[in-house]
């Protein structure tokens, strides 16, 4: 049997509360890392290093968030 479709599923709906914050939460993250690189690259110093590090970090989790930490957690909660 290669797929049960009549399995139950876990997911949250597509119009969950909770799917449309996470996309929010994605989103401001993205936006912000683009503020955060342009005030390191503006600044001098240990502060422009540690903005423009927060500024990578903040698009990993943009990108983590929906890819690869949620989905995760989905399927744990399956088991």
């Amino acid at each position: 049997m290669a797929h049960d479709d009549t399995a139950p599923t876990t997911d949250a709906a597509p119009e969950a509360p909770s799917r449309a914050a996470t996309g929010v939460l994605c989103l401001l993250l993205f936006v912000g890392a683009f503020a955060l690189l342009t005030i390191g690259f503006d600044s001098d110093g240990f502060a422009g290093a540690a903005f423009v590090t927060a500024g990578i970090l903040a698009f990993g989790l943009a990108y983590a968030i929906p890819t690869t930490i949620l989905p995760a957690l989905e399927d744990r909660d399956r088991l």
